[in-house]
């Protein structure tokens, strides 16, 4: 009997962890998606504080131009991140060990072995079930984190080409 205590327990165990990376990985989602949100808001306001050395479009000239495309670039990759975040933490049954009818039935009429081998084979399962969330959850977070990546470094640009044309006098913007 203690053999199958020990499996039962160990089970429980490894399911209680795969629990806990399953919700640390949704906090570290949510954490991603504030930051982002900050970025975008941010970014926003550049390309509000570019506009007037940048607009009419007819008339702008490299810089202008180069600014635009790296604006548009950065923000559809943050957008990107953004839509990969939300698909990692999108509401999900979160896997558990089930009790039933039939668990409390096989409770009522089976003896302890048979119910902690019962409750181990759950465990194993909700555990399985558990690892195959947390690598779709994982892909997607791996996926948005080289977006963000990317998007920092079109940001970078984008700050630099603002620089650049804030040193140019208004209507000079080549």
């Amino acid at each position: 009997m203690e053999n199958y205590k020990f499996l039962y327990e160990l089970s429980r165990k490894a399911l209680d962890e795969e629990l806990d990376r399953y919700k640390k990985l949704d906090e570290k989602a949510s954490r991603f998606v504030s930051i982002l949100s900050v970025s975008i808001v941010g970014f926003t306001a550049l390309i509000n504080a570019a506009a007037p050395k940048i607009l009419p479009i007819s008339s702008a000239g490299l810089a202008a131009w180069t600014f635009i495309v790296l604006a548009v670039l950065t923000l559809l990759t943050f957008f990107s991140a953004w839509l990969r975040i939300f698909s990692s933490i999108k509401l999900a049954d979160s896997p558990r060990v089930h009790i039933d009818e039939e668990t409390i039935h096989l409770a009522a009429t089976e003896d302890l072995i048979t119910m902690y081998d019962s409750l181990a084979g759950s465990c194993q399962a909700a555990t399985l079930a558990a690892r195959g969330e947390l690598k779709k959850k994982t892909a997607c977070l791996t996926g948005a984190y080289k977006e963000i990546r990317f998007s920092t470094y079109l940001l970078c640009a984008s700050i630099g080409v603002y620089f650049w044309i804030a040193a140019m006098p208004i209507g000079v913007v080549k």
